[in-house]
């Protein structure tokens, strides 16, 4: 029996600037996902002003995820200092790589994130016709717990949090 192992990932922080016209790309591809059309787009230099400060507030949590050097997705995610509950603002994988496994491997990435920031909780939002998302974050534990407003569900996920949870970085 040939047992495959996961591909390594390579998870990168975002660099705003070098990276601007990849992360754009995925973002409006994101939207078009989300939403069918790139009309809700919110535009380059806003996404990018907030991305900006994002990083600066959450460096590890903004990054993507290479596969050999090509992007193969993005994270956006957040734990505001004071809560328990983590919140993903962007969670991407690029076309050619969906429905492959990927997808669960940066989830893995985000768990492991919002645990090391001892978040006991997940939430996104996903669009209430992005059937694809909704089905991919039930697989992951998701659950919707609310309306938001008329286009959006906020799914969340409880985190398993034990005593032992990974050390960040500045820890090590």
């Amino acid at each position: 029996m040939v047992v495959e192992e996961a591909p390594i990932l390579v998870f990168r922080r975002i660099d705003p600037a070098a990276d601007r016209e990849l992360v754009v790309a995925n973002h409006r591809d994101a939207c078009i996902a989300t939403f069918g059309d790139e009309s809700r787009y919110e535009g380059v230099e806003r996404y990018l002003h907030r991305l900006r400060e994002k990083v600066d507030e959450f460096p590890d949590g903004h990054v993507l995820a290479l596969l050999e050097g090509k992007c193969i997705g993005q994270l956006e995610l957040e734990v505001p200092y004071g809560l328990t509950s983590g919140y993903v603002n962007l969670y991407y994988v690029s076309r050619a790589f969906r429905r492959q496994g990927f997808g669960r491997l940066l989830h893995e990435f985000a768990e492991r994130y919002f645990l090391a920031w001892e978040a006991e909780r997940i939430e996104l939002d996903v669009s209430k016709t992005n059937r694809t998302a909704q089905h991919f974050y039930r697989a992951m534990g998701y659950r919707i717990v609310r309306v938001e407003g008329e286009r959006f569900w906020r799914m969340a996920k409880n985190l398993a949090v034990t005593t032992e949870t990974p050390m960040r970085d500045a820890e090590r």
